[in-house]
């Protein structure tokens, strides 16, 4: 007699679970992608560095003393890009670093470009991920 409740009940959890897991799938692939809420100025981090060490940031500048470095894995031979830069936003000026695979088509960056940084404060900029604003 039990049987049939515990079929339906099985269903109902089954059905939840299959609606449930797309949706929370997809915020979840999309949260790494988010930026941070708002800018902070390039003089704030220089000021209360302990406040941000270590925090994701999001800084707006533009990019000066451009450099890009090409660099091939020991282990799985994919090339790497490197770019290193200052980024400066009219209250001060930070380095910035930002790695991605060249496979990967990453947002290639040069002198006088303005851009929406985002990454990790560490004295520089960790760059994860880039935004042109021209």
């Amino acid at each position: 007699m039990m049987q049939p409740y515990t079929h339906s009940l099985e269903r109902f959890f089954k059905a939840m679970v299959t609606r449930l897991v797309g949706p929370m799938l997809f915020i979840a692939l999309l949260a790494p992608t988010a930026w941070a809420a708002e800018p902070v100025k390039i003089s704030s981090l220089q000021t209360y560095p302990e406040s941000y060490k270590m925090k994701v940031v999001q800084v707006e500048g533009i990019v000066s003393g451009y450099q890009m470095h090409h660099f091939i894995g020991n282990n799985t031979k994919l090339e790497k890009c490197i770019q290193d830069f200052m980024v400066e936003d009219g209250t001060g000026t930070i380095q910035a670093s930002y790695a991605a695979l060249c496979q990967m088509g990453p947002v290639m960056l040069r002198d006088g470009d303005e851009v929406t940084l985002e990454g990790h404060y560490l004295g520089t900029l960790d760059v994860r991920a880039v935004k042109k604003n021209n």
